[in-house]
């Protein structure tokens, strides 16, 4: 049945769109969640869990509120195209087929978009000569630890592990599964601690690379693409929020005042694909904060308040937005986590400019829909689509 949380003071827009993101990690059978007002949230879960599950979105509901305050996105840029936006809704873009929760294979026409638009964006690389560099899917368990990854994010990781190297074990885990189609339920307890897990960020990857380093002044500059994992729970739905997503990013690492004026030529260089691509958009500030523990409300606030995360927001045809790509500056946090220096400087400071590529096809498809002849100007031609 459907359930009701009254807030105590009305959520704006930008907390509305982060206490949907946390509230799906409650319990998995909270599914649904929806503002039906501005101090008002409902969902769906068993009547017997409501009551209690009423008071757990409260409390989560107010610890956003608290950590966001009163805080308003800023709008860096707005795409003319957001002006008079059209669309061409597509339930499930053509060449999209789901293996798996969150697991999408892409053919046809799907994957001519993907591979244009990784390419285009690889290609935003090249002002900043980014180096490219091709990082592993797995990613230590350390080296989440020293991100502060779980402290911040523990509900998002995806562990990698295997069965313990004993023969007994392994013959009686073959054994039991003889005649299953499926892994039975207590199939962990034979398996080893987790030494890795599935990459949440291929940036990540870059910063261990230089662990206790100290970097040019003029800045270091990678464009790497890989795959990524984040556990959304029921939030995971068709290619705006998979399991198993492919990012590209443009990772640089400097001084503060370098990779901040870096990232000014970044907006400005997606300001003009987004212009070309006649792409309702916006440039905005993020309502997630990054790397902090959960009861961190003045360093939520800190983060946001000062722009310190950028989000390319995608419009879609219910009106509501999909942050497809991000303009994000971490300070100092990745410095200081790897002990990573900058000559003549201390503790290196970063940014990372990122596109979910399979955002992309999504949004794209649900503005421009998938008849090629239709589509801008610009990627008419494109080897991609010959």
């Amino acid at each position: 049945m459907r359930h009701t949380v009254s807030l105590a003071a009305p959520a704006n827009e930008m907390v509305q769109e982060e206490i949907l993101k946390q509230v799906v990690h409650i319990s998995r059978g909270l599914t649904a969640p929806r503002f039906d007002t501005p101090q008002s949230i409902t969902f769906e879960a068993p009547e017997t869990e409501g009551p209690e599950l009423v008071t757990r979105v409260g409390q989560v509901a107010q610890k956003v509120q608290r950590g966001l305050r009163s805080l308003e996105r800023t709008i860096v840029y707005r795409s003319p195209a957001m002006d008079a936006p059209r669309f061409v809704p597509t339930p499930l873009p053509d060449g999209v087929s789901f293996l798996g929760r969150g697991q999408a294979a892409l053919r046809g026409t799907a994957l001519q978009l993907f591979r244009y638009f990784d390419r285009v964006f690889e290609e935003m690389g090249t002002p900043f000569n980014a180096e490219p560099a091709r990082v592993p899917t797995l990613i230590p368990t350390q080296t989440l630890s020293r991100c502060d990854y779980f402290r911040s994010f523990p509900h998002m990781v995806t562990f990698a592990t295997h069965l313990e190297e004993d023969s007994a074990l392994i013959e009686g885990f073959r054994e039991r599964h003889h005649a299953l189609t499926d892994v039975e339920d207590n199939a962990l307890s034979s398996m080893t601690r987790p030494e890795a897990g599935l990459s949440p960020a291929v940036c990540y990857h870059t910063y261990a690379l230089h662990a206790d380093e100290t970097l040019p002044a003029a800045g270091t500059v990678y464009g790497v693409c890989g795959k990524c994992f984040r556990y959304e729970s029921s939030n995971i739905t068709d290619l705006r929020r998979l399991w198993d997503f492919t990012m590209r990013e443009v990772v640089l690492m400097g001084s503060r005042d370098w990779v901040l004026s870096e990232r000014a030529k970044g907006i400005e260089m997606v300001s003009r694909f987004l212009d070309a691509h006649e792409f309702a958009a916006e440039i905005r500030t993020a309502s997630d904060p990054f790397f902090l523990a959960p009861d961190a409300v003045a360093k939520t606030y800190f983060q946001l308040s000062s722009d310190t995360k950028y989000e390319i927001a995608a419009l879609l045809p219910d009106e509501s937005k999909l942050a497809v790509g991000s303009l994000n500056y971490h300070s100092d946090f990745f410095g200081r986590a790897f002990n990573i220096q900058i000559e003549g400087e201390a503790a290196m400071h970063s940014v990372c400019i990122a596109f979910g590529l399979e955002r992309w096809v999504h949004s794209f498809a649900q503005q421009h829909g998938m008849d090629k002849s239709r589509w801008p100007k610009v990627m008419q031609g494109a080897p991609e689509f010959r």
